[in-house]
């Protein structure tokens, strides 16, 4: 990569944050963690960065320039927020971000989702239309939308449901990985025919990184390669956490397909076994 450079990173400490930090610093790259809260005595390395407040990130321009910035960091709404507690630390908390960008010559990762084409939509690829369709969905499009228009040099990666260990529990694949670790049997609810291709967190990582290298720009999806029935996925958890257990089947309404395209700008992801297996790993005390 030639001389060391230095990427600024929100939601540094979120679950697909850890995995980013771990991933850059091992391919040599300086980071930056922006933190929310300031006591003033700010550890080495990070900057204070509140998304909920904006005049932290536009007092950045006055600092060290970066040569990239990662934006993970969002309010995710699960609590029922409305959309207007979103629109600050999702829509204008990014758009500062982007300004930031431009004034360094900096490349920017964002990380949108890739329901702004519609949390019902049971194919997703790079011709679907936007149609966002839950607030969160939307603050995430209008952040989409400034970073644009802002002319920054930016790479939007539309996530789909990301797994991995100690990953959010509001997708039912983290609950279940968790449950098997401690060998306690997922809930299958209905058939669990339904198809997805969530992505390995670690995969995130590593995508971040190739944009960062490879000057990644413009909008991609972001997925995992393996297409596989929910009850598939559940199976494979007990198999590699927990041989013997099997998942507990509960009736409940059949859940509709969502398969997402992967851009083919971005690496192959790794199967959804080999996931597991590094999971495993990582798991073990």
């Amino acid at each position: 990569m030639g001389a060391t450079k230095t990427v600024l990173i929100t939601g540094a400490t979120g679950f697909i944050g850890r995995a980013t930090v771990a991933a850059l610093t091992e391919a040599g790259w300086q980071i930056v963690q922006g933190v929310r809260t300031d006591d003033g005595t700010l550890a080495s390395g990070t900057v204070h960065l509140d998304l909920a407040d904006p005049a932290t990130i536009l007092v950045l321009a006055k600092g060290p320039r970066c040569d990239a910035i990662v934006h993970l960091g969002a309010r995710v709404g699960l609590s029922g927020e409305a959309e207007s507690e979103m629109f600050t630390p999702n829509v204008l908390a990014t758009g500062c971000l982007a300004y930031l960008c431009n004034l360094w010559g900096a490349h920017l990762i964002y990380a949108s989702t890739a329901i702004v084409h519609g949390v019902r939509n049971e194919t997703i690829n790079s011709d679907s239309p936007v149609c966002p369709d839950t607030a969160y969905a939307r603050s995430k499009w209008l952040g989409e939308q400034l970073i644009e228009a802002s002319n920054a040099r930016h790479c939007i990666l539309r996530i789909a449901g990301v797994f991995g260990n100690d990953g959010p529990a509001h997708l039912g694949l983290n609950r279940a990985i968790e449950g098997a670790i401690r060998g306690e049997p997922p809930v299958q609810f209905g058939s669990g025919s339904a198809l997805r291709n969530y992505v390995y967190v670690k995969d995130v990582a590593q995508a971040i990184i190739y944009a960062l290298q490879k000057s990644v720009t413009g909008a991609h999806l972001l997925a995992g390669h393996d297409v596989l029935p929910v009850k598939e996925m559940l199976g494979q958890v007990c198999a590699a956490f927990a041989p013997g257990l099997h998942p507990v089947i509960k009736e409940g309404a059949q859940a509709l397909d969502q398969v997402i395209t992967p851009s083919e700008s971005l690496p192959q992801t790794r199967g959804f076994l080999d996931a597991l297996i590094d999971i495993r790993k990582g798991s073990r005390p």
